[in-house]
C-alpha cells in the first residue's frame, strides 16, 4: 500500500512540475521576473521530493500484530477498510524432528491460506485452511500429508470489552495454539509441552465472547471465554493427547467442554497468562453397563518479559481425568499402556536478539536471535491402580538454536536438541527451517 501511494505521489509530482514548466514559458514574455523565479523554486521543491521519494522506494513490509486472539497474519481481516482479506504463513523443515525414526528428511510441513471477509465495522467472517506435508496423497514410506479447515467463525464485534465469536475455533488453551505462526516462536517446532499434553494446534467447533479491558495505567486485561465441542475419550493415549482432536470432523456432541483464557499485560513487554479447559469426554460411551463421564481438567499458566534485546518465556500446565480406569477398559489398554489419570510438564526459555546491540544502518543486520529451551513433561504422571507407569513418557528435552530474521516476515531456524526419558533413552537431532508469513 506505502509503495502505491508513493507511486501515486510521483506521478503526481511529475505532472505538477510538467504543468509549471508549460507556465513558466507562457508567461516568459508577459509576467514579470518575480513571478519567473517563484515558479522556479516550486518547481525544485517538487524535485527534491521526486528525490525524496525515489530514495525511499524500498521499504521493509509491513511488521503485523496480534489482534483479537489470533497470530499477525490471522488477524489481518481485521485491519482492512472492507471487503476481502488475504494472507497467510509457511513452513519448510530439514532433519528428522518430526519422524523420530532416525531418518533425515525434507518436508513442506504447512502452507496456511487465510481467507477473510469483513462485511462491515462489526460483522466479520476469518478462515484458515492449511495444507500439510505438501499433498494429501502418501510418500515411499505410506505418509500421507492432508488439508483441513483450522478455524473458520464469524465475529460480532460489539465493544472493546465484550464480543462474540462463534464457529471452528481454535482453543484458548496455552501460549502456541493460537499464535502458532512460524516468526512467532523460536525453533524449528513448537515447544512438545504445547504439542503433546495441550495438542497444538487444537481446534473444535462452539461460540464465546472475547473482548479487552483497558485498565489505564495498570495496562490491559484480555479474554477468551468459550463453550465448545468436548474432546472424545476414545482418543485418550499414554504418549500424548494428540488424538483428543476431532477438528470439527462430525464431532459427538454428547458432551461439552468449557475453555478459557486471561492475559494481563501490565505494561509494554511483560504478560502474564492463564488458561482452563473442563468438559466430560466419555460422548456417551459405556464399559459392561457404566456410562463413562471421563470428566477432564486442564489448567496452564504461562509468562513472557521482553526488554530490548532480551526474550524470556515460561509455561506451566497439568490435568486430571476420571475415569481413567474405565477409559483403559474401553480401549483395552494394559499395563504401561495405561491413560494418564494426571500429567503435567513444563518450560522455561530464553532468547536474546545480539543485533539488538548495534546501530547497524544494514536492513539486513536486524533480528539474529540465539535461544535455549529446556521441557519436561509426563503424559503418564499418575495412572489408575493396577495399572504401570512407562518410564519412556516422563521426558527432558532440552533445545539450543537461532532464529534469524532478514525481515520481519520471514524467519530462517536452525537447532540442536537433546531428548532424555526415565527409562534412559537418549536421542539427538539436528534441525533446519524456514517460515514466513504474508
Amino acid at each position: 500500500m506505502v509503495n502505491y501511494i508513493r507511486q501515486w505521489k510521483f506521478l503526481f509530482a511529475f505532472l505538477l512540475i510538467f504543468s509549471l514548466a508549460g507556465t513558466q514559458i507562457s508567461l516568459a514574455g508577459t509576467a514579470s521576473e518575480e513571478k519567473v523565479k517563484k515558479l522556479e523554486e516550486q518547481i525544485k521543491i517538487l524535485a527534491d521530493e521526486i528525490e525524496a521519494i525515489k530514495s525511499a522506494s524500498v521499504t521493509e513490509p509491513t511488521v503485523y500484530e496480534t489482534e483479537f486472539g489470533l497470530a499477525p497474519a490471522a488477524s489481518k481481516v481485521y485491519r482492512v477498510d472492507q471487503g476481502i482479506s488475504f494472507g497467510g504463513y509457511g513452513e519448510l523443515l530439514v532433519g528428522n524432528v518430526k519422524e523420530g525414526d532416525g531418518n533425515d528428511v525434507v518436508d513442506t510441513l504447512r502452507l496456511v491460506l487465510y481467507n477473510g471477509y469483513k462485511y462491515n465495522d462489526n460483522i466479520i467472517f476469518n478462515s484458515e485452511i492449511e495444507f500439510e506435508h505438501g499433498t494429501t496423497g502418501s510418500n515411499k514410506d505410506g505418509k500421507s500429508g492432508s488439508a483441513s479447515v483450522e478455524f473458520a467463525y464469524i465475529d460480532f464485534l460489539i465493544s472493546d470489552a465484550f464480543n462474540l465469536r462463534g464457529g471452528l475455533l481454535l482453543t484458548p488453551f496455552g501460549t502456541v495454539n493460537e499464535i502458532h505462526e512460524p516468526t512467532t516462536f523460536y525453533g524449528v517446532g513448537r515447544p512438545e509441552v504445547e504439542r503433546r499434553i495441550i495438542p497444538s494446534t487444537w481446534r473444535e467447533s462452539g461460540a464465546g465472547a472475547h473482548g479487552t479491558f483497558d485498565l489505564g495505567n495498570a495496562g490491559e486485561l484480555s479474554y477468551r471465554a468459550y463453550a465448545m465441542s468436548s474432546a472424545d475419550a476414545r482418543g485418550f493415549k499414554a504418549s500424548d493427547n494428540r488424538s483428543l482432536r476431532i477438528k470439527g470432523n462430525r464431532a459427538r456432541f454428547e458432551d461439552m467442554a468449557f475453555v478459557g483464557r486471561i492475559e494481563y499485560d501490565p505494561t509494554p513487554g511483560i504478560r502474564v497468562g492463564g488458561s482452563f479447559y473442563y468438559g466430560n469426554t466419555g460422548q456417551g460411551e459405556k464399559v459392561n453397563g457404566q456410562t463413562i463421564d471421563g470428566l477432564f481438567k486442564m489448567y496452564s499458566v504461562d509468562g513472557q518479559f521482553q526488554y530490548a534485546g532480551l526474550d524470556l518465556r515460561a509455561l506451566g500446565v497439568w490435568t486430571s481425568l476420571d475415569d481413567a480406569a474405565l477409559i483403559n477398559q474401553m480401549k483395552e489398554y494394559t499395563g504401561s499402556k495405561s491413560v494418564g489419570e494426571e500429567q503435567s510438564g513444563w518450560y522455561v526459555l530464553g532468547a536474546y536478539n545480539i543485533f539488538s546491540v548495534f546501530n547497524s544502518a544494514s536492513r539486513y543486520m536486524e533480528y539474529l536471535a540465539p535461544f535455549f529451551r529446556y521441557e519436561k513433561f509426563d503424559t503418564q504422571e499418575k495412572v489408575p491402580a493396577g495399572y504401570e507407569r512407562d518410564p519412556a513418557n516422563d521426558r527432558t528435552q532440552y533445545t539450543i538454536g537461532l532464529n534469524y530474521k532478514p525481515i520481519s516476515n520471514v524467519v530462517i531456524k536452525a537447532e540442536y536438541q537433546n531428548l532424555d526419558t526415565a527409562a534412559g533413552e537418549s536421542e539427538d537431532q539436528y534441525n533446519f527451517g524456514i517460515g514466513y508469513v504474508f
